[in-house]
């Protein structure tokens, strides 16, 4: 039988159990062991109650406004500042019934203002040696108009009822050359593609006649609308089409409602804008505008900015 001293070496051994390896002992004390003199209690852990969970914050429903400077790319300044990608959509599609948002330089400044809902009330964009932009959401009989109302004491210009074709959608691939995801090679992306849920409403972006609306290949479920001046707007890979060949629609009629049809990753609106047939970047396109001359007009809308350009300015 072997004495403990045996026994603690057997231990403190690498082996194996099945060769003799211990384990689970106790280890005797060693003379560098000193015995302690006095323990203090352990305290005991006390409950303590969960914290109460945050309140959900209140949404304010008085007018927001955003601004800054563009930098290396409007839209991820306008998300840097604060802007959801739905507004930043809003802004970028208010600003291209006037000019070409992909050709902003980097010096400029934007500014914009919120309404309840995130609704976008003001888009402005001042630019150094150009005409600034003060575009004012304006509606009146049944429609809504971008009016610019930086030269409100000439006849000015509004958007001839442009809107955006899906509702709070973010566009998630603009126009230009890119690889395709799913057919793996680099080609024009002749439109830009705007991300949404499935299932929500496709709209007409101005008013014209629909030419179109079936299964057109890989663009899936599709609405072509001529509109005057020979421009043709195109919805692709819807989930269903309403719209009927040979109808007239006005801008922010139901045409159908977003989808995954024919060559697509995933639910989305492929937007294309085409000006005799050739494909030109939706962002950068104006649709035949109507003239405001009404001086009552006019006067309503330089009040509408006077009060929009007070939001966020300290008072006396």
């Amino acid at each position: 039988m072997p004495n403990e001293d045996q026994r603690q070496w057997q231990a403190l051994g690498i082996a194996p159990l099945s060769s003799g390896g211990a384990t689970g002992m106790r280890m005797a004390a060693s003379d560098s062991v000193e015995p302690l003199t006095f323990v203090e209690k352990r305290a005991v852990p006390v409950e303590v109650a969960a914290p109460e969970a945050p309140k959900a914050a209140t949404i304010s429903n008085n007018p927001l406004r955003i601004r800054g400077r563009v930098g290396d790319g409007l839209y991820w300044s306008l998300r840097a500042a604060g802007a959801s990608p739905q507004v930043a959509a809003q802004y970028l599609a208010a600003l291209a019934t006037q000019i070409d948002v992909g050709a902003v330089a980097p010096s400029a400044g934007f500014d914009m203002v919120l309404g309840p809902g995130a609704n976008l009330l003001y888009a402005g964009l001042s630019r150094a040696g150009e005409h600034d932009l003060q575009l004012v959401k304006w509606s009146a009989n049944g429609r809504t108009d971008w009016i610019d109302a930086a030269d409100a004491g000439q006849p000015q210009q509004a958007s001839a009822g442009t809107v955006w074709p899906v509702s709070g959608g973010h566009i998630t691939s603009y126009f230009g050359y890119r690889y395709h995801p799913i057919l793996h090679f680099t080609r024009l992306h002749a439109g830009v593609d705007i991300g949404a849920s499935w299932g929500s409403p496709i709209v007409a972006a101005a008013d014209g006649q629909i030419v179109a609306a079936g299964w057109a290949g890989g663009y899936g479920r599709q609405v072509r609308i001529a509109h005057p001046g020979g421009i043709v707007t195109s919805y692709s890979h819807m989930s269903e089409i309403v719209a009927q060949p040979g109808t007239v629609v006005h801008a922010g009629q139901l045409i159908g409602y977003v989808g995954s049809s024919g060559l697509s990753t995933g639910p989305h609106v492929h937007y294309e804008v085409l000006r005799g047939g050739t494909p030109v970047n939706p962002l950068s396109i104006r649709f035949a505008s109507v003239q405001v001359a009404d001086t009552g007009v006019v006067n309503a809308v330089k009040a509408r900015l006077k009060a929009l350009l007070s939001v966020g300015l300290k008072r006396a």
